[in-house]
């Protein structure tokens, strides 16, 4: 049976993720007292009233499947809501109840639940290294849309101080600019399926309440308007700090870009995260240029598969 989380489901889909994900839980180390403060918080009354609403006017948040078998959660898995697709962000199976079509019941669940919410495409990312994921995945239709790389700064790196460079917050005037810089870095289909938004850039305040996460963002803009962009949140249910995909224009300079994401490490640093991570994609050079100068280091290989809900 597929049906929603409950917050009783809690400490076993914690057992899940951090058991389906080895990798990654070494890269962010999720921490279990923050979790279970955060799904406390989503299942408050005046939170759940406000996410049905969203969900009835067309703007759902996020949705948790579980698959329940012999009484028990045995698979799960988070979808978002990007403006065109519903985003899966993980898909795990307890190992012991594998082969028995959980995932691909749980993927379809995923896409009738996107079509619902008028979304035309359901996408995911897949480690290069889970291979029997990504053959069920492409089995079942889903196809190549971009590839990347997982990245992480940690704290001797952030220890670097930041220079000026022209480097100031995030100004909303700033989105119609960055976003022309981001279209132009992006392949045309990535750009059909997953566009870069005005939202992105400012965050969700909304969604930062729910998940108590603080969040920062700063641009390069050296008397001319915004030339690069990046954002930082920081959060309970992780033992590292998040940065989003450089957005770096041709003018930044790398000098420049590199300042910037010295900037984000020093942010989340002085928060009591002395780890980062990010992903970038391969098509952005001049983003990984600048993670790169800026103190990170590639950690995993992904690709990002995606189909139509049609």
């Amino acid at each position: 049976m597929i049906r929603d989380l409950r917050k009783s489901d809690a400490p076993r889909v914690l057992e899940l993720l951090k058991a389906g994900f080895p990798e990654e839980e070494r890269l962010s180390g999720t921490t279990p007292e923050g979790f279970h403060r955060i799904v406390r918080r989503v299942f408050r009354w005046d939170v759940q009233l406000v996410l049905r609403l969203l969900r009835s006017f067309g703007r759902p948040v996020f949705r948790f499947l579980v698959v329940e078998e012999d009484g028990r959660v045995v698979a799960t898995t988070l979808l978002s809501f990007p403006e065109r697709a519903g985003y899966v962000s993980t898909v795990t199976v307890d190992a012991a109840y594998r082969r028995r079509g959980f995932a691909r019941a749980l993927l379809e669940r995923a896409q009738e639940v996107a079509r619902s919410a008028g979304r035309k495409y359901v996408v995911l990312d897949v480690l290069d290294q889970n291979l029997p994921a990504r053959t069920l995945y492409e089995r079942i239709g889903f196809r190549p849309l971009a590839t990347g790389e997982f990245w992480f700064c940690d704290g001797a790196a952030t220890g670097i101080p930041a220079t000026s460079a022209g480097i100031r917050p995030f100004r909303s005037s700033d989105a119609k600019r960055l976003l022309e810089i981001a279209g132009r870095a992006v392949p045309p289909v990535v750009q059909e399926v997953l566009p870069v938004r005005a939202s992105a850039l400012e965050g969700s305040g909304f969604v930062d309440r729910i998940f108590e996460s603080t969040t920062a963002a700063w641009v390069v803009d050296r008397g001319h308007g915004a030339e690069a962009y990046l954002g930082a949140s920081v959060g309970p249910t992780a033992e590292s700090a998040y940065c989003s995909e450089p957005i770096v224009g041709d003018g930044a300079g790398a000098d420049a870009a590199a300042a910037l994401v010295r900037t984000a490490a020093v942010w989340c640093a002085g928060h009591g995260f002395p780890r980062i991570i990010t992903r970038a994609r391969t098509t952005n050079e001049r983003g990984r240029a600048a993670l790169l100068a800026g103190g990170f280091r590639p950690a995993l290989q992904s690709a990002t598969l995606y189909r139509p809900v049609a």
